[in-house]
Parts: structure tokens; C-alpha cells; sequence
């Protein structure tokens, strides 16, 4: 397919999925968090109902898939800082369009959630992820109130029991970050996850863009595990996983990793190596700016426009043509992405690899007084050319996937005799 035909696809059919960052204010300051908490406004909202509105028109023309639908997902910063009131308010707004069907996401800390709040989420079937690193000792290493020395844990977990007494059955949907401080305690993690039965997404910790600036090189190894580590992670947690017969944890993407292995030619999602993202998801700021990555977000210069004064199609358009272009100079051609000489092919869909280098140029480019439009002349930093995979942890995905193939021809065997 080439360049242009993909622009045209992702800017005309593919729906927008917005990320609406509420505020970059946070009550926590996690050590490995990008965002830095610079300015703790919220939205206001008019704007976000102004997001919400421009959202439901663009996805209710014929054309899109899924039309009439829009997945909106409520970040931060905390998200509940905004307040219960600013949630009552944007469903109000999404009342007005009785034809969309809005699905509401939220992800949250915890630690501000209470009886009231978690009723209306319930009621209103939000869905609720909460943020959660393992058991206390872990995730307080990673996870702190910020100007506090009490424990995060314990916030979290309070705010986690008081939503359980509103929404008793099923599991607790956990977004877990794994860092270098807990690749090598697998089994903790998982006894942990499932006394308190719960859904877990693993984020496995990466390169972020602070990361590629001038002079923070040494920052890139700080958090982020190796290769080997990664894999010999994911391998130990799978078996944990795949031989517990008492089904008290569920971890989507080692579901997903199995059904890969048994149908190849499948499409899953996967977030464990950061897959690119939606061509859709859009992020939008306290002010109403576009990004395409909530790791641009501190990055005015790299807003892609104003949902206040341009046209979402013009903002889809732009998006759609700056992935193109990171594309056409990282890549070059899609022949020469790392996809094509992977067993695997491109089901798992490739990562954030492009986007880090084209940003580590970007940043090389502005370190030598070139304007940002020079970025494809910036150089890549050193670390990142070592890097020939599509996603950051392209080694330790195939280690896991031939582990799972050789379990799941074990787990078989006997049947075929």
C-alpha cells in the first residue's frame, strides 16, 4: 500500500478515539512517570465537551468503521481531580447525541475515589482501570504520593475497595508498570494479582522521549529492562499462568500471546511492547490541543492543532500525514521494516520504534539550531541504532512466543497419541 493511499485511509475512514487529558496535575509522583506534572489547570468544559462534540459528528459519517461510536478515554494527570460534577457534565453532553454511542474509559490512580464516585462510574458503566505496580513493597518504590511519605499503596488500595463495594463481581482491572526495580519477581507479582483476583494489563516500562534528549543517554537504562530479562519475565509469568488451573488472574495480553501462537494470522492488540498506537487515538490537552502521543504532550511545538479553531478532519489529515512521513524517513520503505524478516510477520503490529527515533532526530535537529520541519537531518541518538525491531522489546516477544509454541505442542501431545 503505499504512502499516500495510508494517509487517505487513516485520515477519511478510521474513527478518532480521543484521549482527553482532564489535567497534568497528579497527587502522585511515580519515578518513572514522562509527564512531569508541569501545570495542574483541568479542562474546561466547554472545551472537552467541545472534543466530545466535534468526536460524535466525525464518527457518524457513513464511511467510518464502527461509525456511530465513540470510545472516549478520560486521562491524566489523576482524572478524578477534575471532579464528580465534570463527569455529570460531559454525559449530559453526550446526551445530546442520541444516535452515538459513546463508551466511556477512565484510568485512575485510586487514590481519590469514593462512595459517590464510584457509584456514578458504575451506574454509568465506565470502565475503570486503576493503577497498581504489585504488592506494597514494590509498588511504593515506583508509586508515592507526591510531598507525602504515606504510602501509595494504601491510598490505591482504599480507593480500589471502596469502588469493589459498587461493582462486587468480576475481576479488578489493574494497569501494572514493570520496571527493572520488578522484572525479576514474577511469582510475587503474580501471587499478589491473584489473591486480589484481578484483570491485569502489563506495561512493560520503554524508552520514552525524555529519554532522547541531549545529554540523558545514561537515563535510558535507568528503568528499562533488558532484553534477556524482559523475556525470562514474561516466560516465568506465562507459566505461572498457564498452569494455574484455579483461573483467579487473567492477564489479557498472555491471552493474547497464546491465541497469536495457536492462529498466526490473527490480529491482537498488544500493549506489553507498545504497539503503535490506534490510528485514531488522538490526544488532547487541558487547552484543547491535539497530539499524536500523550508523550509529545509537554511539547507544544508538536500539537497537530486546536480543537477550539480547526476542523477534527484537518487534525485527523495531520496526524495521518506525520506518522506517514515518520514512516517514509525511518523506514523508507515498508520492505525495509523488521517486520519482514520476523517469523511472526506483522500481526503484532509493529511499535513505537519509528516514532523514537524520528523524535530522537527531531531533537538532534532542534540541539543544532535547525527548525522542527528539518527533523528527518537530525541524527538518531547512539542507543537507538541499536535497535532494528519494530517495538522495543521485538527479541523478548519472539523468546515468549517460541516458549508458548513449545508448551502448547507439550500440553497437546498426549492428546494426538
Amino acid at each position: 500500500m503505499s504512502f499516500g493511499l495510508r494517509t487517505f485511509i487513516e485520515s477519511t475512514l478510521v474513527p478518532v478515539v480521543p484521549q482527553i487529558q482532564v489535567t497534568l496535575g497528579c497527587n502522585f509522583a511515580c519515578t518513572y512517570c514522562f509527564q512531569g506534572h508541569r501545570a495542574s489547570e483541568t479542562i474546561d468544559p466547554k472545551v472537552a465537551g467541545l472534543i466530545l462534540a466535534k468526536c460524535a459528528r466525525y464518527n457518524s459519517a457513513r464511511w467510518r468503521s464502527e461509525h456511530g461510536k465513540v470510545s472516549v478515554f478520560w486521562h491524566g494527570g489523576e482524572p478524578l481531580l477534575a471532579g464528580l460534577e465534570f463527569y455529570r457534565e460531559m454525559l449530559s453532553v453526550q446526551a445530546t447525541f442520541p444516535g452515538v454511542s459513546f463508551v466511556n474509559h477512565i484510568q485512575t490512580n485510586g487514590s481519590m475515589m469514593t462512595d459517590e464516585f464510584a457509584e456514578f462510574l458504575v451506574q454509568h458503566r465506565f470502565h475503570v482501570g486503576f493503577s497498581l505496580d504489585g504488592p506494597q513493597k514494590i509498588n511504593d518504590r515506583q508509586r508515592r504520593i507526591a510531598g507525602s511519605v504515606e504510602s501509595a499503596y494504601a491510598a490505591a488500595w482504599n480507593g480500589i475497595q471502596t469502588f469493589k463495594r459498587h461493582a462486587p463481581s468480576g475481576r479488578i482491572p489493574i494497569i501494572a508498570v514493570i520496571t527493572r526495580e520488578s522484572i525479576t519477581r514474577a511469582k510475587e507479582l503474580y501471587s499478589f494479582f491473584k489473591e486480589i483476583e484481578a484483570e491485569v494489563q502489563l506495561d512493560l516500562y520503554d524508552v520514552r522521549c525524555s529519554d532522547l534528549q541531549p545529554g540523558r543517554d545514561k537515563s535510558l537504562i535507568f528503568h528499562v529492562p533488558s532484553q534477556e530479562e524482559a523475556r525470562d519475565f514474561l516466560i516465568e509469568l506465562f507459566d505461572l499462568w498457564f498452569n494455574d488451573t484455579d483461573r483467579k488472574v487473567d492477564f489479557s495480553e498472555l491471552r493474547n500471546e497464546l491465541d497469536r501462537v495457536l492462529d498466526p494470522q490473527r490480529y491482537f492488540p498488544n500493549p506489553i511492547h507498545k504497539k503503535r498506537c490506534h490510528p485514531g487515538r488522538t490526544i488532547f490537552d487541558p487547552k484543547g490541543r491535539a497530539f499524536v502521543c500523550d508523550q509529545h504532550i509537554n511539547d507544544d511545538s508538536t500539537s497537530l492543532g486546536d480543537i477550539r479553531r480547526d476542523s477534527l478532519p484537518v487534525i485527523m489529515h495531520r496526524k495521518a500525514n506525520a506518522w506517514n512521513r515518520i514512516k517514509q524517513v525511518v523506514r523508507h520503505s515498508p520492505s525495509e521494516m523488521a517486520c519482514s524478516t520476523c517469523v511472526w510477520g506483522t500481526t503484532c503490529n509493529g511499535g513505537c520504534v519509528a516514532c523514537l527515533k524520528a523524535n530522537s532526530m527531531l531533537m538532534d535537529a532542534r540541539s543544532k539550531g535547525m527548525p522542527d520541519h528539518f527533523w528527518p537531518k537530525g541524527e538518531q541518538a547512539a542507543r537507538l541504532q541499536e535497535f532494528t525491531g519494530e517495538s522495543y522489546y521485538c527479541e523478548a516477544m519472539r523468546g515468549l512466543r517460541a516458549h508458548i509454541q513449545k508448551e502448547v505442542r507439550r500440553e497437546l501431545q498426549p492428546a494426538c497419541q
